[in-house]
């Protein structure tokens, strides 16, 4: 019995400022059609739908959802939510954003700062922030030009949190071979202590053909063409039962 289970789903949005943010193209539709097939499972409980802005959103009594917009508020929420419910499984479906605005400046104060010369990059980025003056950039303010920054990685959060849990991780790459994508999948899966990671290649979703392969701890690949069919893959593999 599966009792408690994660899907996380959709993008982040990483704020510039109030108004504005960075996001990406994920709609969270394998997302929910991940927490349908798990709630069709009969040795499945609850499942906590984490979701970003705008996914696609599961109906069914079993599913609760829970939004976590950017990649802070989903490393707060994995972590409230690990602490209050016991977890047996977490599917980490979320297109997580690779890096956050640090601070912003504009063209002009780098200009000057190049023509003056002798400048460090992070100080001048963290003395001449306009986002501690703004909080909506005005255009008065001229072009910007943003610092980015890495974000926390979630999946070892979750793994760390929830050692006993089964964990499934998502590899996303573009224009790759099979062979490269397979061991980028599998590589990912040791580092973070995955039970399986579904690797797909962007390619085919841009064809309409979202084609995946769901890899497990002996390199042993299951391959599942369309969406409907990775989710109710994954969903076997997790359950142990295709029926039930």
């Amino acid at each position: 019995m599966l009792e408690n289970i994660i899907v996380t789903s959709g993008g982040t949005k990483e704020p510039i400022d109030r108004i504005r943010s960075i996001t990406n193209t994920s709609t969270g539709m394998l997302g929910s059609l991940i927490a349908l097939a798990l709630a069709e499972k009969e040795s499945v409980g609850k499942i906590l739908y984490v979701h970003g802005s705008g996914a696609v959103m599961p109906q069914h009594e079993k599913i609760t959802a829970v939004p976590a917009f950017s990649t802070q508020a989903l490393l707060d929420t994995a972590t409230e939510l690990c602490g209050k419910y016991k977890i047996d499984a977490v599917v980490h479906c979320m297109a997580v954003s690779d890096f956050r605005v640090r601070s912003v400046i504009s063209t002009d104060i780098l200009e000057n700062a190049v023509r003056n010369g002798g400048f460090d990059i992070n100080s001048l980025f963290e003395n001449e922030d306009l986002l501690k003056k703004y909080n909506k950039l005005p255009s008065s303010a001229g072009d910007p030009v943003l610092l980015m920054e890495k974000t926390p990685k979630i999946m070892p959060v979750f793994r760390k949190l929830l050692p006993d849990a089964k964990i499934v991780g998502f590899k996303l790459l573009d224009g790759v071979s099979h062979e490269e994508l397979v061991d980028t999948a599998f590589s990912l899966l040791e580092k973070n202590g995955c039970d399986y990671v579904l690797a797909n290649d962007y390619t085919t979703v841009e064809k309409g053909m979202h084609e995946g392969f769901l890899i497990d701890r002996n390199k042993k690949e299951l391959r599942f063409c369309g969406k409907k069919a990775i989710a109710d893959g994954i969903a076997a593999a997790l359950t142990g039962d295709d029926n039930k």
